[in-house]
């Protein structure tokens, strides 16, 4: 019988363990700060989140054979480590995309309600995966004069690094990284200052992309902040300093989170070669609950949908929370706020169909490219 030992809070994990496993298998639970080597020792699998750093430290004397973490970025895990001991590991690339997009979506709604930004100003983004390329084609059915680049493709749509940063709005969809032809670790630092003065700067990646001295030493910059440097002890400065602070949540929707369960439950069973696929289909849409009169008022006021995005996701109320902390329970108070955030669905979970027989004259051109993403 294969031995899996899962972070409790990898949500349906059993019930898609179950889904793909031909195998029996067993299954334990953790939570991410009582996790030590002493629980390995006689594992065979370990399914985690990124509140737990997959090490020798942890892993050493362990019969570990396959880690799985159901999160987008690796920063997390020592792949040098994992595959010098022969450790398979997989983990769940693109799983919360659509909600960093609806993260990006509701700041841009804060923005434009504040006067900041409008849809007549350009959006530059730097990355040009899952969420980067998708954010691209969402901004351009709202025909927001949009740029990207990547230096890893070669994509018609891609311009020069130099073309995105004479933008009005800069928003990161990179990951970290510290060697390789292009390490993005300060990727935007105090060299750039002069690009950036008067700029908008978002960055849901990852927070040692920005070199935060570039915020917290100007006051020429408007900051939108999901990740930090030193998470879960970030810089007080730095987050007082953003016009929008959050404590990582931009990732966490619901589907998202069932997405990261469902992508490392597939290649557990598989590393196990007991894999049993599954056609069940779980991409039935919701009726949007909140009001569609609103959709069409922003529509109309702001020709951007800000109330489909800040309905289940309020930047503002969320950052004002966020910078009332206490300096001296940083650590403590910010695994709270994350573990705690209320779980929202992707925008695109979300049927709009009845929009346009409220009002033709609308935009429909967005919430059709909604569905196609």
């Amino acid at each position: 019988m294969i031995k899996i030992v899962a972070d409790s809070q990898i949500p349906n994990i059993e019930q898609k363990l179950t889904k793909f496993f031909a195998d029996d298998y067993s299954l334990e639970y953790f939570t991410y700060d009582e996790l030590t080597s002493n629980h390995l020792t006689d594992v065979d699998a370990l399914l985690v989140r990124s509140t737990i750093q997959v090490d020798k430290r942890l892993c050493d004397h362990s019969s570990i054979k396959f880690v799985g973490s159901a999160t987008a970025g690796i920063n997390h895990l020592d792949i040098k480590y994992l595959d010098s001991q022969n450790i398979s590991w997989s983990h769940a690339p693109g799983c919360n995309a659509f909600s960093v997009i609806h993260y990006v979506m509701a700041a841009l709604g804060e923005l434009i309600q504040e006067g900041f930004f409008n849809v007549r100003q350009s959006v530059g983004i730097i990355g040009f995966g899952n969420v980067g390329k998708r954010l691209y084609q969402l901004l351009s059915a709202l025909n927001i004069e949009v740029y990207a680049c990547d230096p890893f493709l070669n994509d018609t749509h891609l311009v020069t690094m130099e073309k995105v940063l004479a933008c009005d709005l800069i928003t990161i969809h990179a990951p970290y990284s510290t060697e390789g032809s292009y390490p993005t670790r300060d990727l935007l630092n105090q060299s750039h200052r002069s690009f950036l003065k008067d700029k908008i700067l978002i960055n849901t990646s990852r927070g040692g992309i920005v070199c935060e001295k570039l915020v917290t030493e100007s006051n020429d910059i408007i900051y939108v902040a999901d990740v930090w440097l030193n998470e879960p002890i970030p810089s007080i400065t730095a987050i007082k300093k953003a016009f929008i602070s959050t404590p990582h949540i931009a990732g966490y929707s619901i589907e998202g989170k069932l997405n990261g369960s469902t992508m490392i439950a597939r290649e557990c069973a598989r590393a196990f070669n007991c894999l049993k696929e599954s056609n069940h289909s779980e991409d039935d849409l919701i009726d949007w609950p909140h009001g569609l009169k609103n959709i069409i008022r922003d529509m109309h006021r702001h020709e951007f949908p800000v109330a489909a995005f800040k309905s289940e996701l309020d930047l503002q109320g969320i950052s004002d929370n966020f910078k009332s902390i206490s300096p001296h329970k940083l650590a403590t108070e910010f695994k709270s706020l994350r573990t705690n955030h209320l779980p929202r669905h992707d925008f695109n979970k979300y049927s709009y169909k009845n929009l346009i027989a409220l009002d033709e004259s609308i935009n429909i051109d967005f919430f059709n490219a909604i569905q196609k993403l």
